[in-house]
């Protein structure tokens, strides 16, 4: 049950990261329903884990990441481009927490707490 509500609150908001980091909405959606699957086979890990969000944007940013290399892999070999090179290059200096935060908040306008606990960050506390 607590997967399921997991699901039902994260779901879109995974989908939408994955259709702004990949081209192809195909390979997006491909993405995030193997991650929920790699997730639903894990679950009881991830909830022993120090963060359950944390875990699952792992899983997530892993199964993009291996699409996104395929894709690149594809292009290579001179077959249909699936992945845009220039929106890589342009934000391949940011590590991956720092690139899915500003893709959360700048690209997908959502609120930086809301993308912090997307993503399995705390927000600092104040000193």
């Amino acid at each position: 049950m607590e997967f399921a509500a997991f699901c039902a609150l994260y779901r879109d908001r995974y989908r939408e990261y994955a259709h702004s980091r990949l081209d192809d909405a195909g390979q997006a959606d491909t993405a995030v329903r193997l991650a929920f699957a790699e997730l639903a086979d894990q679950w009881d890990q991830a909830l022993r884990s120090p963060n359950t969000n944390a875990y699952a944007w792992q899983l997530l940013n892993r199964h993009l990441r291996t699409h996104t290399h395929v894709a690149e892999e594809a292009e290579r070999d001179g077959q249909e481009e699936s992945v845009s090179r220039a929106g890589l290059q342009d934000r391949s200096f940011l590590p991956d927490h720092a690139d899915g935060a500003r893709i959360l908040h700048q690209d997908l306008g959502m609120p930086l707490p809301e993308a912090s606990e997307l993503m399995g960050h705390t927000t600092p506390r104040p000193r």
